[in-house]
């Protein structure tokens, strides 16, 4: 396993590396790094998008030299808020193979004084708590094959995205460019497409592919306060990320669309492309 750092130059990946610490007695593996406050919406980190990169960055190292390079899919189920400060990925074996799809569970856990694991000595599982996990199927998808076919793919055309107009979030905005489609406020609809990269020009990978799909306001918030009766909070219970191509680029185009909200409860359809029309991912 290679386990060697990561290019450090760029904010992203400030932010999400992880280093390998070792593999522990029931043969998990594990990672440390931290969730920065700069990455933070009020005193949590941005949790469902920033921490799923995380979480991304430690199951890639895994793989590295392995023949299943590439996330296929992740689902993300998030247990208690991931705080500020030092933190540890365990990865667990689910099923594995030696060319075909391989499974495993990644664990994001912080203690309570949110104190560093320096070593395997000093790792006692009763200690962690879990906050977020989630399960990933790794594959080589220079190595796939067979038929592409797309049907009732929404690829935005050239000018819906000439027509976005520059958006700043009110968290991220001194990481983030975004360009939005205004007129969904105007038209009250849970449904827009967006354009972002990052201000440092870091290029599109598979580790913030996680974090594009959920770099969102949420489709409900357009649909304005008044239906709601106050200020909407939608905290993430559940994610998913479907990856569908090797990721190019630095800036993505997004489109999200909320069908369904029962009792408050809501869910999001997105589809992420690169700035070519080309399919990245998609996401629920």
């Amino acid at each position: 396993m290679q386990v060697e750092g990561l290019k450090m130059d760029k904010q992203f990946d400030q932010a999400t590396n992880t280093s390998y610490v070792g593999q522990t007695e029931r043969g998990t593996y594990l990672f440390k790094g931290a969730a920065k406050i700069e990455w933070a919406i009020g005193e949590v980190p941005n949790v469902s998008s920033y921490v799923m990169s995380i979480i991304t960055d430690s199951v890639i190292r895994l793989f590295s030299d392995r023949h299943q390079t590439d996330p296929v899919a992740l689902n993300c189920f998030f247990f208690n808020k991931t705080l500020a400060g030092n933190l540890i990925i365990e990865i667990e074996e689910l099923k594995m193979s030696k060319k075909g799809y391989c499974i495993v569970r990644a664990v994001l856990k912080q203690t309570k004084d949110l104190s560093a694991l320096e070593d395997m000595s000093g790792y006692d599982p009763s200690e962690w708590t879990d906050k977020v996990q989630a399960v990933f199927t790794m594959g080589n998808m220079d190595s796939e094959e067979g038929i592409t076919h797309l049907y009732k793919s929404p690829t935005p055309s050239s000018d819906l995205v000439e027509g976005l107009e520059p958006f700043k979030y009110t968290f991220m905005s001194d990481f983030v460019d975004s360009k939005f489609e205004t007129r969904s406020f105007q038209d009250g609809i849970p449904e827009y497409t967006q354009l972002m990269n990052f201000k440092d020009q870091r290029t599109t990978d598979f580790k913030s592919i996680p974090y594009w799909c959920d770099m969102i306001l949420p489709p409900p918030h357009l649909l304005g306060e008044e239906t709601f009766g106050g200020p909407v909070w939608c905290p993430t219970m559940q994610l998913e990320v479907q990856f569908k191509r090797k990721p190019t680029g630095q800036k993505i185009v997004a489109h999200f669309i909320t069908k369904h909200i029962i009792n408050n409860r809501f869910d999001i359809d997105g589809e992420i492309w690169n700035d070519n029309g080309d399919i990245l991912a998609t996401t629920r």
